[in-house]
């Protein structure tokens, strides 16, 4: 234990505490060092703009990535639809005239 939480510890078991009690209550008391300070939130907090600021980056890059790619894909499934119309137009149309004129 530390002095302060010793010091804590003396007074408690002087005041009638028992032992079990008084030491689970020294104990809760958080030491001098573990206790954040305004400047280590302020570090924290600029840590953490930063990294959210990169992580935006790269979703962005992401995003526009997926864009292109999708894009690219829509556009030759475009193509190959175009392709597929302007094949099957003409063997339609044969088997409408087999059919209305050759039964």
């Amino acid at each position: 234990m530390s002095l302060m939480v010793a010091e804590v510890y003396d007074a408690l078991i002087e005041a009638g505490t028992s032992e079990q009690k008084a030491k689970a209550a020294a104990g809760a008391i958080p030491v001098g060092g573990e206790i954040a300070t305004k400047e280590d939130l302020r570090e924290l907090r600029d840590e953490l703009g930063e990294r959210i600021e990169q992580v935006k980056h790269e979703l962005g890059e992401r995003i526009g990535k997926l864009e292109r790619d999708m894009g690219e894909r829509f556009g030759k499934l475009e193509r190959d639809m175009a392709v597929l119309k302007f094949a099957y137009g003409p063997v339609i149309l044969a088997l409408l005239v087999k059919i209305a004129f050759f039964p």
